[in-house]
């Protein structure tokens, strides 16, 4: 054996030294066999690409520079965010990440999107469009009967687990269940736009625990389907202090089959304790007092919700130009949600304007602020308009960026500037025109 491996040796040194031996050659530029092909093709096999070869080759930890270019060129990532992705994936090919951001595109993502997607979830550039993330579009669009604008927003909302998480383990199943407590597809819809925790979150050992508990506590099916449709978050966040709420609510004396307990129980849920008190304060330094706070509160709950300056503008206007008490608001505390510029405002100007011309003779009062803006404008604008030209400019002058004018089909709004805009109307009032109010609608809440 051992010359049989000896006279090998010496043949395989012979034909590398040449016949007469000696010492190995000096390597020389060897330039590729047809032999040597296969071997390259089939390491391009393996390891994807020339690119992907090079990155074979890089020290572990250190960023492709493939993964890199295609999240700045490609996603739009800043340099910071590209290295913080790059850290998280490491793209072979491109293939599957162009996919991706195709269906992305072609569900209307804008390039600020796209990168605030990858940034959140860069492994999803991994992901096989077919298989993964085009049946859950469908499903969103189909079963869900969401749009494009709204699966946008959804997926804006947490990409990582309205994406990544599975449609049949997770996502459908909590749709079943979700379908089955509220009722219908239009429910659904609707409380999942209010939160998108519904569709990947433990519905069953998270928000139906806490359904029951409601249930026996005296609240209606009705009330519990408002609840999930309009402040699911109380119900379906962990951090909700849901025992708490439910106390606050006994305490307030609300009671748990009013048509006001979803909107109490719900807004008191997601305030946290210091901003609750934040607003408490706000109302007191004004001259109310905690009770009469409180009686808003059970009236209309969105006057906690509303920002302290702007309670005190509205306030301050109310209180020293209409002599209005707090008595008195806390009776119809909706007004202090209305727009001060766009509502409160051009009211006030309009019925002081009637006030002075001896035509209104009467205190305004709260239902003059919330009613209808049809109903205002016809009572006590367009009903005076031939005797007195100078209300509708009164009226405008507070809401002249959303009034539109439109003569002919005509819009006057984008026309003119809103300095001149009040020109217009008195032009164009004795030509028949069509005011469309364009006013900023406030939130709709249900009657008190």
């Amino acid at each position: 054996m051992f010359l049989r491996c000896y006279n090998h040796h010496i043949k395989v040194r012979a034909l590398l030294c040449g016949a007469g031996g000696g010492s190995f050659p000096k390597p020389t530029p060897a330039t590729p066999s047809p032999g040597s092909l296969p071997l390259t093709h089939f390491l391009k096999h393996v390891l994807g690409s020339p690119a992907a070869l090079s990155g074979a080759a890089t020290a572990a930890g250190e960023p492709c520079s493939l993964t890199l270019h295609f999240l700045r060129n490609s996603c739009g990532l800043s340099e910071a965010e590209a290295a913080a992705a790059a850290a998280r994936i490491r793209l072979c090919s491109t293939k599957k990440a162009h996919a991706v951001l195709a269906l992305f595109r072609g569900i209307g993502f804008s390039g600020a999107d796209i990168a605030r997607v990858v940034s959140a979830s860069p492994k999803l550039l991994t992901y096989r469009v077919d298989v993964t993330l085009v049946p859950k579009i469908d499903f969103f669009r189909r079963e869900l009967g969401l749009t494009d604008a709204e699966i946008r927003r959804i997926i804006l909302a947490n990409p990582y687990r309205v994406l990544c998480y599975s449609l049949q383990r997770c996502i459908r199943p909590n749709y079943l269940l979700l379908r089955d407590l509220v009722g219908s597809d239009k429910n659904v819809t609707a409380a999942v736009l209010q939160s998108t925790e519904l569709i990947h979150g433990d519905i069953g050992g998270i928000l139906l625990p806490k359904v029951k508990a409601l249930r026996d506590y005296g609240a209606t099916e009705d009330v519990i389907v408002k609840l999930v449709t309009t402040h699911p978050k109380a119900l379906i966040h962990r951090a909700s202090p849901f025992e708490e709420s439910l106390a606050a609510m006994k305490k307030l004396g609300v009671s748990p089959s009013s048509g006001m307990f979803p909107y109490s129980f719900g807004l008191f849920a997601r305030l946290h304790p210091r901003r609750w008190k934040r607003r408490m304060d706000n109302y007191l330094s004004l001259g109310w007092t905690e009770k009469q706070v409180l009686e808003a509160f059970v009236r209309h709950p969105y006057c906690m919700s509303v920002s302290n300056d702007k309670v005190k503008r509205i306030w301050q206007f109310l209180a020293k130009k209409l002599g209005w008490s707090p008595g008195y608001v806390a009776g119809s505390p909706m007004v202090l949600s209305l727009s001060y510029e766009r509502r409160i405002l051009p009211r006030f100007m309009v019925l002081n304007l009637l006030a002075s011309r001896g035509v209104f003779n009467r205190n305004i009062k709260i239902n003059h602020m919330i009613m209808g803006e049809k109903k205002f404008m016809e009572k006590y604008v367009m009903r005076y308009q031939e005797e007195f030209p100078e209300l509708l400019e009164a009226y405008s002058a507070g809401i002249a960026t959303d009034v539109s004018v439109k003569v002919a089909g005509e819009d006057y709004a984008a026309l003119y500037p809103a300095t001149k805009r009040s020109e217009v109307y008195q032009s164009k009032v004795q030509e028949g025109i069509t005011i469309k109010s364009r006013c900023r609608k406030t939130q709709e809440h249900p009657k008190t």
